[in-house]
């Protein structure tokens, strides 16, 4: 029976007030009990004295390595190295990046070995997060047997913020493509790595963005660098819609979380209690310091984001400017890719919808793109990477072998 009692209504609602806020006190003390990691988070070690940067930075230009070591138990027929290299952060300012580089062990070519940029999807925004730090990373990285063997070097960027010190710029597509494209020109100035100037950019969901944006930015940043192709598996590209649609999801929440905490600290406009509850911002914190396993993503940081079940937005970001603005800036597609399109889509991807990943496909070949889109029956957002990735390395391979790059956009229209 409903209380018709005005004073016994204010009871109870003070009553769901402590339960909600008891709720949150029990949750963040699993966090810092580590029952997170328990449920698919990853406890990275944090980095070491190799992701400091010296003080003053080393002369050179961007893509100039400053420190390498040597990796053991690379690949079999490749060395690998863990690499801080010279690029440009978020603000503009000189600074240094990490990341990982894969280089096979036959003769180069002489014009040196063509570059593979892989842009890995989303493994948390904290700097232990970095997948340059600590555990092995390398089985993860889709196509990289693939790669080696045809004789390629592969780099992976860790992004900024990620090794080195934050805030890392999750989702800030420039940025994401400063890290990239100084990568490659690491991996064409690292006199060991012999790598030429002709690259790809590959990656899987934030991997995609990444790529997308590399692509957009490689002729105007890196005009000494010859892009060949840019492939992208389940990309985020609408940066609104991908948001809206899962602000239910388990890893919806954990994806919104990371962007809302990073934007408001790599944007000076924007701030979290601009739309973050003030109950919900210790979660959303807290959240930002878990990594996520390769392995398990979609229920990493389970425990956590039970917490944000609860209506942590007072204010939408996609409806409040200059949040709204900064999606729309961070959305791929605002300018031509000068280079063949590949876009691999699992149907059964209920994060990044197949069919905003079509519509996005034709965007692009609006703009006179050359496109190739493909849909996998019965593959989710997790498998996108590792089930498309055997067409995947074909393609990129077609790429520097300098065939004609198929397209499907005629088919589209």
């Amino acid at each position: 029976m409903q209380a018709s009692d005005p004073r016994q209504r204010s009871i109870e609602a003070r009553r769901r007030g402590i339960s909600r806020i008891g709720f949150l006190v029990v949750v963040a003390a699993l966090i810092a009990g580590g029952v997170v990691e328990f449920l698919g988070g990853v406890k990275a070690p944090a980095p070491g004295p190799f992701y400091v940067q010296p003080a003053p930075l080393p002369t050179g230009p961007p893509g100039t390595v400053v420190r390498a070591e040597p990796l053991a138990g690379a690949p079999e027929g490749a060395r690998a190295w863990k690499i801080l290299y010279l690029s440009r952060s978020y603000t503009g300012k000189r600074t240094a990046m990490s990341g990982l580089l894969f280089v096979p062990s036959t003769p180069p070519p002489g014009a040196g070995r063509d570059v593979v940029a892989f842009t890995h999807g989303t493994v948390g925004v904290a700097p232990a997060c970095a997948v340059s730090n600590g555990k092995e990373f390398w089985p993860h990285i889709d196509g990289l047997a693939q790669f080696l063997r045809a004789g390629d070097d592969v780099v992976v960027p860790d992004y900024q913020g990620l090794g080195t010190a934050g805030p890392h710029p999750y989702l800030v597509g420039d940025a994401e493509a400063t890290a990239t494209l100084d990568a490659v020109r690491a991996a064409h100035l690292f006199a060991a790595a012999d790598g030429g100037t002709r690259f790809v950019v590959w990656g899987p969901s934030q991997g995609g963005h990444a790529a997308l944006f590399t692509g957009q930015q490689a002729r105007s940043y890196a005009p000494g660098l010859h892009l060949e192709g840019v492939a992208a598996a389940a990309p985020a590209t609408e940066l609104e819609e991908l948001f809206k649609v899962n602000r239910d999801g388990t890893f919806g929440r954990i994806l919104s979380a990371y962007t809302l905490d990073m934007w408001s600290q790599v944007y000076p406009e924007l701030h979290l209690d601009q739309v973050v509850s003030p109950l919900a911002r210790p979660v959303v914190r807290t959240l930002s310091r878990i990594c996520i396993s390769a392995d398990n993503g979609p229920i990493a940081a389970a425990a956590i984001s039970l917490a944000l079940k609860l209506t942590y937005l007072h204010k939408l970001p996609w409806d409040l400017e200059p949040w709204k603005g900064l999606l729309e800036l961070n959305t791929p597609g605002a300018a031509k890719i000068p280079a063949p399109i590949l876009i691999t889509q699992g149907a059964a991807d209920r994060l990044v919808r197949p069919a905003v990943t079509a519509a996005f496909a034709k965007h692009l070949c609006g703009q006179g793109a050359t496109v190739d889109y493909r849909s996998y029956p019965g593959v989710d957002h997790i498998r996108a990477g590792p089930d498309t990735v055997s067409a995947v390395a074909r393609w990129i391979a077609e790429r520097f072998a300098g065939a004609k790059a198929p397209s499907t956009c005629a088919a589209g229209r």
